[in-house]
């Protein structure tokens, strides 16, 4: 099978947002999802910028990086459980066994990931 026939029929749209504090990730995910067809795709580095993010802006999907330096990501998550925006986690610490019940429902994209891995969430 080819990857455009792998593709889904409906192009995902919107705006899309990458909480991820390394740079190169991030930069790499954001041309992926803009390869995918969101717009516009908006980077977080820091939680701390998070709450700013959210205010005003309503994303049709997120990748929330699970680990962000000495933190997690899991307040994070949990505004955006409330706001009933979709998203997934990443981590190359395989969290998958850490993560609260609350979220084992929410996909976990293990780095490094492709955008066919993306697109198989979508």
């Amino acid at each position: 099978m080819t990857d455009e026939m792998s593709a889904p029929d409906v192009k995902p749209s919107g705006a899309a947002l990458i909480v991820e504090d390394n740079p190169i990730i991030a930069l790499d995910t954001q041309m992926m999802l803009e390869e995918i067809g969101f717009a516009p795709v908006v980077v977080l580095n820091k939680l701390s910028d998070g709450l700013d993010a959210l205010t005003g802006n309503l994303f049709s999907f997120v990748i929330l990086d699970v680990r962000m330096g000495d933190e997690t990501s899991l307040k994070f998550a949990r505004l955006l459980i409330e706001r009933g925006t979709r998203f997934v986690f990443a981590s190359g610490y395989g969290d998958t066994d850490t993560l609260p019940h609350e979220f084992k429902s929410h996909a976990l994209l293990s780095k490094p990931y492709t955008k066919e891995q993306i697109l198989e969430l979508l």
